[in-house]
């Protein structure tokens, strides 16, 4: 008896005969064997589905492989894989932070005397802070800035209720100075040795009922040191008294001051000063330094 299969394209099969071509449709019947001519080979497609190749003759079909159709494309090993970069997560205090690099802040050096100290210069403190601000001009003018915790200047100004605030001209002098007093007293210690361009000179106080207390550190430019381009590195000092309310939040405390002086340069606020044109108020040169982007800054031009 003969056998006829139909035509399997794009798989050969192979006899014990002689090799015989036929067209994909019509079988060719030689003695006991069978021999089927295939379409041309499909090129290899490596996302094709696979399935296992057999190898038939009149006995049945012989498996070569046993391997079972998947149906699906084959994929790139991880090997071949890029691995996807995961953004890490940041806190949102950190956020803030970076945020607010961004603010201008205005710079102010915080001196104040401790009491329980020696009454001579070793009992001066100081340190720059970047939070300050007015809170109101009536009845009384009010300010406001943050320490943090621990501070010897914030014990010092506590005990003894009273300190100065100096706004600093924008210039490499001056950032200098800042940002020393940014690091805590060991500055100041060096300051009061005589190294760099400043020092703290004594400023007489009085209390609210005429009586001298023990004087405030005052900045000023050494004698012999180069003086500003415009004689000025301290445009305005506050003198201030400790206002009774005082907020802790976390590791930091909102200090509330009374600005009780103005002193501007080398004397008081005159007259002169309270008009703006007289002494040019907007031009930009007269704008104080300010701290942005972990940087010292010179304000620009009006917009």
């Amino acid at each position: 008896m003969k056998l006829a299969f139909p035509v399997a394209h794009g798989t050969a099969r192979t006899g014990l005969g002689e090799l015989s071509h036929i067209t994909n449709s019509t079988p060719l019947f030689l003695g006991a064997h069978l021999f089927l001519r295939t379409s041309p080979p499909a090129p290899l497609n490596p996302y094709r589905p696979r399935c296992d190749h057999r190898r038939y003759t009149s006995n049945g079909p012989t498996p070569l492989k046993e391997t079972a159709c998947t149906g699906k494309a084959s994929t790139p090993s991880n090997a071949d894989t890029v691995p996807q970069s995961s953004t890490p997560t940041i806190s949102i205090s950190d956020q803030v932070r970076l945020l607010m690099r961004r603010v201008p802040y205005p710079v102010a050096i915080i001196t104040a005397t401790d009491p329980s100290g020696p009454e001579n210069t070793t009992s001066f403190r100081g340190m720059t802070v970047s939070s300050f601000n007015t809170v109101t001009l009536t009845p009384h003018p009010v300010i406001s800035f943050n320490v943090r915790r621990p501070s010897e200047t914030l014990n010092a100004l506590l005990a003894s209720r009273r300190f100065l605030v100096h706004l600093l001209a924008p210039g490499p002098a001056t950032a200098t100075l800042a940002r020393d007093f940014s690091k805590g007293n060991v500055t100041l210690a060096a300051m009061l040795k005589g190294h760099g361009d400043f020092e703290l000179a004594a400023l007489p106080t009085e209390n609210e009922d005429g009586h001298f207390q023990r004087p405030l550190p005052i900045l000023q430019r050494r004698a012999d040191a180069a003086a500003a381009s415009d004689g000025v590195d301290f445009p305005f000092v506050f003198e201030c008294t400790l206002h009774p309310e005082k907020i802790d939040v976390h590791d930091h405390s909102i200090v509330l001051g009374t600005v009780v002086r103005a002193i501007e340069g080398s004397g008081s606020v005159s007259a002169q000063g309270l008009d703006g044109k007289a002494l040019g108020e907007h031009s930009p040169e007269r704008l104080c330094l300010a701290y942005a982007n972990t940087k010292f800054w010179r304000m620009g031009g009006e917009l």
